[in-house]
């Protein structure tokens, strides 16, 4: 069974939704942020933190330390595309917009994931090379 983390990425913060206990906290969107997140998992599902999946909306460059971190830790994720996770919370009436009922929305859209959208990110170095040379350059991207 898999146990599916909210996460609402922006720029400088992501709020967190975790399941177990109902917990809503916000971290720095760092490696550290992500460290100290997996080390309270880890402590809150004990031998079931094999089963977690971070469920998030790709924004644009935000999400790049989230990815990397998971592709290192081999974390599986669930990328939901945009546009589903907005379908979704109006199904599920959440007219509010803030990025704690986000990250709740997310972690409970962790069930819409078909099979083989979970999975430990590839992280291609080369490419995200590129992409900081050409923000440099006229801010392109190549995702």
């Amino acid at each position: 069974m898999d146990n599916f983390i909210g996460l609402d990425v922006s720029k400088s913060t992501v709020s967190v939704f975790i399941p177990q206990g109902e917990s809503e906290i916000e971290i720095a969107n760092t490696a550290q942020g992500f460290t100290s997140l997996l080390s309270k998992l880890k402590k809150l599902y004990k031998k079931e933190h094999d089963s977690l999946v971070f469920v998030y909306e790709p924004t644009s460059s935000y999400s790049n330390t989230l990815e990397l971190f998971c592709a290192n830790k081999h974390i599986r994720v669930f990328k939901i595309n945009p546009k589903a996770s907005h379908n979704f919370a109006k199904a599920l009436s959440l007219r509010s917009k803030t990025d704690k009922v986000d990250a709740r929305m997310l972690a409970k859209a962790g069930a819409l994931a078909r099979e083989g959208e979970i999975h430990i990110p590839l992280v291609d170095r080369l490419v995200g090379q590129i992409n900081d040379l050409m923000s440099y350059y006229g801010g392109y991207s190549f995702q």
